[in-house]
C-alpha cells in the first residue's frame, strides 16, 4: 500500500470492511484493516510531465505522482507499465534511438535507459549544486546527444549524458542548503 494516505472510509455497518484513499489509489480491507488489497486497473493518476516517442508516437510516457514514470507502448488505456520509480518527472525518448529513454525522479535524479526501459543507470555525472523537486531536463530538437539540465546553473552534455559541462554560472544569491534559487524551465531552440 502507497504510504501517502489521504483519505479512510469505514463500511456503514460492516466494521471491518475499510476503503483507504492513497497515492497510489484505492486499497481495500476486509478484515479491519489486518490486511489490504490494492483495487487493480484503476485508470488514474496524476502526471507531472508528459513524453512521446517522435518516431511511434502511440508510445506513451508519463511521469507521476508518486507512482514513478509509466509508459504504454500501444497508446492504450490498459497497458501502462511501470519503467523508473519515485515521484515521476520529466522523461525523454531519443529522437534518432528509442531504446535510449531519460527518465527522471523527485530532486533531479536522472536516469538512462538504453534497452527501451527495461533499466536505468544514473546519468548527472559531474553536475552538482541544489536541485528542484521538479528538475528541468530537455533534449536538443536536432542532435539527440545534447542535452540541458537545470540545477542552480545550466548543464550541458553533448555525448548522451556521459559527462556535463556547466554552462552558466549559479544563477542565485539563495540561502545555502535551501531548494529556493533553481532552475525551474530550460527551452531549446531548434534553430540553434
Amino acid at each position: 500500500m502507497h504510504v501517502d494516505h489521504h483519505a479512510l472510509a469505514f463500511h456503514p455497518t460492516n466494521p471491518d470492511y475499510i476503503l483507504n484513499g492513497n497515492d497510489g489509489g484505492i486499497n481495500i480491507s476486509t478484515d479491519g484493516g489486518v490486511n489490504f488489497t490494492k483495487v487493480a486497473d484503476l485508470p488514474v493518476n496524476q502526471f507531472y510531465e508528459i513524453g512521446l516517442d517522435r518516431n511511434n508516437p502511440e508510445r506513451l510516457y508519463g511521469g507521476t505522482q508518486d507512482n514513478g514514470t509509466l509508459r504504454t507502448l500501444t497508446g492504450a488505456t490498459d497497458d501502462w507499465t511501470r519503467i523508473f520509480g519515485g515521484d515521476g518527472f520529466y522523461v525523454i525518448v531519443d529522437h534518432s534511438n528509442p531504446n535510449i529513454i531519460y527518465a527522471e525522479s523527485q530532486n533531479g535524479n536522472l536516469g538512462k535507459s538504453t534497452n527501451g526501459g527495461a533499466s536505468f543507470i544514473g546519468a548527472t555525472s559531474g553536475i552538482s549544486g541544489r536541485t528542484n523537486w521538479s528538475t528541468p531536463v530537455v533534449m536538443d530538437p536536432v542532435n539527440s546527444s545534447i542535452l540541458y539540465y537545470g540545477s542552480d546553473r545550466v548543464w550541458k552534455t553533448t555525448n548522451g549524458a556521459s559527462s556535463w559541462t556547466a554552462v552558466s554560472p549559479v544563477l542565485h544569491n539563495a540561502t545555502p542548503g535551501s531548494r529556493l534559487g533553481t532552475v525551474t524551465t530550460i527551452g531549446v531552440s531548434p534553430a540553434l
